[in-house]
C-alpha cells in the first residue's frame, strides 16, 4: 500500500519563509517611513504653533507704532538687533490698550520684549521696563527698514525723524533647518495734528 502524508516539502518552507520575510522587511520600513513622517509634521506643527503667536504680537505692534503728533516726529530708532518705539499694547487688567515705549531686541539667542508705559511723554521713565522673552533659541536673526517713499531698498539702521515704511524681521531657529519666513510690516497710523 501507497500511504502518502500531506505536508510541505522543505522546499516549499524554505519558500514560505522567505516571502514571509520580504513581506515583514517592507512592513518595517513602511512603518518606519511613517514615523519619521509623524516626526516631520509634529515638527513642523510645534514650530508654527510657536510662531504664530510670536508673529501676531510683533505684528500689532509694528501696526499700531506711533508716528506722533505733527509737528513732533516719532520716537523712533532702529538697528540689525533692535528697535524702540512707541505703540499700543493691550491691557492686561482691561482688554483696552494702554500707550507703551517698546523695544524689540535679538539678543543672547532669544527675542525680548522690553515695555514700559508711556507717561507724560517720558520714554522709559524710573521704572524699569518690563521684560518678556517672545521666542528663544534663534541661531541667527536681523531686522532691517524701509523708506515709505523710493525704491524699496532694506536698511541696517533706522534713525531718520519719520516712520518707516516697513519693518523686516528674519530669524532662524537653532533647531530648525530652514529660516522662518521673513515678517514684514508697515505701520498703518498716520501722523496725527495737534
Amino acid at each position: 500500500m501507497n500511504v502518502r502524508c500531506h505536508g510541505f516539502t522543505l522546499i516549499e518552507t524554505l519558500i514560505g519563509l522567505t516571502v514571509l520575510g520580504f513581506i515583514l522587511v517592507l512592513l518595517g520600513e513602511g512603518v518606519r517611513a511613517g514615523s519619521r513622517a509623524t516626526d516631520t509634521y509634529n515638527r513642523l506643527v510645534h514650530a508654527e504653533v510657536e510662531r504664530e503667536p510670536v508673529e501676531r504680537a510683533v505684528r500689532l505692534m509694528l501696526e499700531r507704532m506711533n508716528p506722533g503728533i505733527y509737528p513732533d516726529p516719532p520716537v523712533v530708532r532702529g538697528s540689525a538687533n533692535m528697535l524702540a518705539f512707541t505703540t499700543e499694547l493691550p491691557a492686561p487688567a482691561s482688554g483696552a490698550s494702554l500707550a507703551a515705549d517698546v523695544r524689540l531686541e535679538i539678543s543672547g539667542g532669544d527675542l525680548v520684549l522690553w515695555w514700559s508705559s508711556r507717561t507724560a511723554g517720558v520714554p522709559f521713565d524710573q521704572r524699569p521696563p518690563n521684560r518678556m522673552v517672545l521666542l528663544r533659541h534663534i541661531a541667527r536673526g536681523d531686522l532691517s527698514y524701509a523708506a515709505r517713499t523710493g525704491p524699496t531698498v532694506w536698511l541696517k539702521a533706522w534713525d531718520k525723524p519719520e516712520m518707516p515704511g516697513a519693518v523686516r524681521l528674519r530669524l532662524a531657529l537653532e533647531d530648525e533647518k530652514a529660516p522662518w519666513p521673513a515678517l514684514v510690516v508697515s505701520p498703518s497710523r498716520e501722523q496725527a495734528e495737534e
